[in-house]
């Protein structure tokens, strides 16, 4: 299994979880936890993704997130599981 963390932020409205998830599907890339607060008007959402059967690269999982992004208007963005560990280590 091939866990990466996605990040994203922005101004909620309609649609943003639906337009993200079908992503996901679209690409064979399996949702394995989500975590989502909203705060007055923006959302705040971490998602734990499987890329296993994801058949492109790193950076282009990260451009296709940012074109989801752009979309609808948030920032998205991946992270290797153990980059992100390591940065948040204590």
């Amino acid at each position: 299994m091939s866990r990466t963390i996605v990040t994203l932020v922005g101004k909620d409205h309609v649609g943003i979880i639906a337009t993200v998830c079908n992503f996901f599907a679209e690409n064979n890339i399996n949702i394995l936890d989500i975590k989502q607060t909203t705060v007055q008007d923006y959302i705040n959402m971490i998602l734990i993704v499987d890329t296993t059967g994801y058949a492109g690269s790193f950076d282009e999982l990260n451009r296709g997130l940012e074109g989801v992004g752009e979309k609808v208007g948030c920032v998205i963005k991946a992270t290797h599981e153990e980059i992100f560990e390591m940065m948040h280590r204590i």
